[in-house]
């Protein structure tokens, strides 16, 4: 019994990660355009604080989350988050500006242990944020 039951929710949680794949529209919600409009640093402080939120509300869902759209696997998402002292919504940040930016996590994180904030980063590689806050909400729907 406990076998089936296990196995029926892992089914169900199988399910529910595909379908939030399928719902992406855009892997890492950020753009490299020029004409775009600079990150805005309010929008990018509002996503982090939801993730933060969500996290600890669930944090193995918002974790999940997270994989699924930066194609990192948790246990490296943990160390980061310890070896950097950040929050998980900083990690999902500097990993989506990673990224856009085809840049390594750890040049993203130097820069921002430099001084520089995140939307200073993502103005000065001409990357935008599109959208990311209204799909973590989306995804978190049941």
């Amino acid at each position: 019994m406990f076998v089936l039951v296990t196995l029926l929710f892992l089914a169900a949680v199988a399910s529910s990660i595909g379908r939030e794949r399928e719902r992406l529209d855009d892997p890492s919600r950020w753009s490299k355009d020029k004409s775009a409009v600079a990150a805005d640093p309010k929008t990018i402080a509002k996503l982090i604080d939801d993730i933060n939120a969500a996290a600890r509300t669930n944090k193995e869902r918002m974790t999940s989350i997270i994989v699924i759209n930066t194609d990192v696997a948790t246990t490296t998402l943990e160390r980061q988050k310890k070896e950097t002292g950040l929050t998980l919504g900083d990690v999902y940040v500097a990993h989506s500006l990673a990224l856009a930016t085809k840049k390594k996590f750890s040049a993203i994180i130097a820069l921002h242990k430099s001084g520089q904030s995140w939307a200073q980063i993502a103005k000065s590689h001409n990357v935008t944020l599109r959208g990311s806050s209204e799909l973590i909400k989306e995804m978190q729907k049941p």
